[in-house]
């Protein structure tokens, strides 16, 4: 079987690592959480409207009279501004993301044919009549036989 990862966090690894994300939230304070209503009410400046969110934040910056009444330039352009500095930020926490997955979920694999060995190894020592296997065996036949089957779209879900 190929051990791809072999690691452990330790408690104070742990500890440290979910303090640096906390440390996130303090340092910025203003992140907010949508609904899913709400983000999808949203004007969205995707990729192909930067260039015109930034041409017609130069325009105005150039042209003053040009801006609407009661027009907060300065909110304008913090809008811009962190709009950048978040999407530098969310492309290195999605990348953390998916080694954070990727490392999670080949470790489960590991974990899972493990278990799968040891289950082998039951079945074999029931066999040769070795002492406790026939035990162990039940037990965990019984848990990998369980199967959870997902209701058809018409049907309500098995209790």
């Amino acid at each position: 079987m190929d051990n791809k990862v072999n690691a452990a966090i330790d408690a104070a690894t742990q500890t440290k690592v979910e303090a640096a994300i906390q440390s996130i939230f303090t340092d910025l304070p203003f992140l907010i959480e949508l609904s899913a209503a709400e983000s999808r009410r949203l004007m969205n400046m995707d990729a192909g409207r930067v260039d015109f969110v930034r041409r017609a934040l130069f325009l105005a910056q150039s042209n003053p009279k040009i801006q609407p009444m009661f027009f907060e330039m300065v909110n304008y352009e913090n809008d811009i501004s962190l709009t950048q500095s978040l999407d530098v930020i969310i492309g290195q926490v999605e990348r953390l993301l998916k080694r954070l997955h990727d490392t999670r979920d080949q470790a489960g694999s590991e974990a899972y044919m493990a278990a799968l060995e040891v289950y082998s190894g039951t079945k074999r020592g029931t066999k040769k009549g070795v002492d406790g296997a026939k035990t162990a065996y039940d037990e965990l036949k019984d848990m990998f036989e369980r199967k959870v089957i997902a209701p058809k779209a018409n049907e309500a879900p098995k209790a």
